[in-house]
């Protein structure tokens, strides 16, 4: 489906005022699900000592951190002030920016790492442009997402619970945050790189799954804007919904679940 200008600029201010929202329990929470995929990621884009890195969506800095645990000379960017504090917070160098207009020369970087974000771009293709204009001919490109709902249960499960309340969806139109979990999209995207490879990462978080509900509900945009139309009441009922529904499925005793997570890594390389 496609959309207007007016639709996606609607739906990029959007985004950028939602994670200023949920930057703090974002990096309170999801740090745990999000971590199981960084060394792919980072392997990926031929990350080592001396890399100059771009960690563009760098969110509360995971990726960052680990780059230079490698020895990576690495600058995060984020459309988020609020993000951008937690990540100078924790030590790295990061910098409020838009993916579409980083504020580098060109060939700046030797790769480029963009963990979870390319669902929350209104305009994707113009970022990965951004992103080749920012690297070195035969500069590496690595991205995750996340993968399809049924393939991804760790937050995947939250989709029927929060739907059988029947609130109204209120995020802007917008490109399909589905979209790149599709191989096809993917090479799609990275038309005229070299060396694109796609694969699906698997891992599992351990996690206590009513804790959990109120993590994601508050950490995540999308979802936490349909729960806060819920009262009380009705989002408790989902939270016990959620709870049974996991534990059913996932439960390792103890009260706890183990929750399947998958994410879709692509990489190519920067034609020289």
């Amino acid at each position: 489906m496609s959309h207007s200008d007016v639709e996606l600029d609607a739906f990029g201010e959007w985004e950028r005022a939602a994670w200023e929202q949920h930057a703090a329990p974002y990096a309170a929470s999801i740090g745990d699900l999000t971590r199981g995929s960084v060394p792919a990621l980072l392997d990926a884009a031929r990350v080592a000592s001396g890399t100059r890195v771009l960690d563009v969506g760098t969110g509360p800095g995971y990726v960052a951190l680990a780059a230079a645990a490698r020895g990576a000379a690495v600058t995060g960017f984020d459309q988020s002030a609020a993000m951008v504090e937690i990540a100078q917070a924790a030590g790295v160098a990061a910098v409020a920016a838009s993916a579409t207009a980083l504020p580098v020369p060109d060939g700046a970087s030797d790769a480029v790492v963009a963990g979870y974000l390319l669902n929350h771009l209104a305009r994707p293709e113009a970022a990965v442009a951004e992103f080749a204009r920012a690297l070195v001919p035969g500069g590496r490109l690595a991205m995750t997402v996340w993968d399809t709902p049924e393939a991804n249960p760790a937050l995947g499960l939250f989709g029927p619970v929060v739907q059988a309340l029947g609130l109204r969806d209120v995020v802007p139109p917008g490109p399909d945050s589905q979209r790149f979990a599709d191989e096809a999209q993917v090479r799609a995207l990275l038309d005229g790189w070299q060396d694109v490879a796609v694969e699906h990462l698997r891992w599992t978080v351990e996690v206590e799954p009513g804790a959990w509900f109120d993590a994601v509900a508050d950490a995540t945009p999308r979802t936490g804007a349909v729960l806060a139309q819920a009262g009380a009441e009705q989002r408790a009922q989902a939270r016990e919904r959620y709870v049974e529904v996991a534990r059913a499925s996932y439960g390792v005793g103890g009260g706890r679940v183990e929750l399947p997570a998958a994410a879709v890594l692509s990489a190519a390389t920067r034609a020289r």
